[in-house]
């Protein structure tokens, strides 16, 4: 499945989520491909239920060998985190030209400051709830790798020209 229909999946499935990263830039209008989607999840229960529904719909399995499961299991995050420096619990696609799903686990902005400041975008006609400038800005500097450096001075021009700050 591509990006329009891993999204589409994910809003038919009720899965709440805020979008980041690549895909997030480029609704807010800064012009840059990706082939992933990076998605910061609502952490209770019931929407990771929701979620690891969808992602096996899909036939996605996680890039480490473990269930889809463990992303209910707090401990084991944390455990990935500190261990492997886990940022984000990755899903592949059964189509290797299928969409990757990357679930940030450790965010720089929790799902409900996210959520809290999103806008509403439009793509392919669905309604996805994308991350602020303002909180993209700052997980890009917090990442800082080479392709966030673009999104960044990118960012901080649309930033500029719509009088944010």
């Amino acid at each position: 499945m591509n990006i329009s229909e891993t999204l589409q999946e994910l809003l038919k499935g009720r899965v709440d989520f805020v979008l980041v990263g690549g895909v997030a830039v480029t609704l807010h209008g800064v012009v840059r491909g990706t082939m992933d989607l990076d998605i910061v999840l609502a952490m209770n229960d019931a929407n990771l239920d929701r979620f690891i529904e969808v992602a096996k719909s899909l036939k996605m399995t996680p890039r480490i060998p473990v269930s889809m499961e463990v992303l209910k299991d707090k401990q084991a995050i944390d455990r990935f985190h500190k261990e492997k420096h886990m940022l984000a619990f990755s899903l592949w696609p059964a189509d290797p030209a299928g969409a990757v799903i990357d679930v940030l686990v450790r965010p720089e902005a929790s799902y409900e400051e996210l959520s809290k400041d999103a806008v509403l975008k439009y793509f392919l006609g669905l309604e996805i709830k994308v991350a602020s400038i303002k909180h993209l800005l700052l997980m890009k500097t917090a990442a800082g790798r080479g392709v966030d450096l673009f999104d960044i001075k990118a960012l901080e021009a649309l930033q500029a020209a719509k009088g944010e700050q």
